[in-house]
């Protein structure tokens, strides 16, 4: 290793700092001191992580997890969209076929078999909140 012979200045603090810490990693000289403290510094440097480096890969990984969410989202309403067409059309066609002109709301008159309908649906729609719930505590 190449070294080069300085000559320098410390307060009073700095000095009793460089002479514990030789005394406590079993340094001869001033010099091999600074030596350590400096390259010590240098590879925590290294590691330092700039706020701006932590936000990116903070950004990077909230993008990715947000983007699978709002896949299971998307597919979950494009779903349900699907199902809606479908009793709309059927409905249409019921009201077509049987000539209904008017209709009576749920707020009106619910019918004994709306409400049971509506339970059903209530169930399953717990049961699969649950089996999700279980299927995510079991990873």
């Amino acid at each position: 290793m190449n070294t080069k012979r300085r000559m320098i200045t410390l307060d009073e603090e700095t000095d009793q700092y460089l002479q514990y810490y030789m005394a406590e990693h079993k340094l001869r000289f001033p010099g091999e001191a600074i030596m350590d403290i400096c390259q010590k510094y240098r590879a925590e440097e290294k590691k330092e992580w700039s706020l701006e480096t932590i936000s990116e890969i903070v950004s990077h990984n909230l993008h990715d997890v947000l983007r699978e969410e709002l896949k299971k989202i998307r597919l979950g309403v494009n779903q349900t969209d699907k199902y809606a067409q479908v009793l709309l059309e059927l409905m249409n066609g019921l009201y077509f076929h049987e000539g209904y002109k008017g209709i009576i709301t749920t707020g009106t008159m619910e019918l004994d078999e709306i409400k049971y309908a509506r339970e059903e649906v209530e169930k399953r729609i717990q049961k699969q909140r649950q089996k999700r719930l279980s299927r995510k505590h079991l990873k």
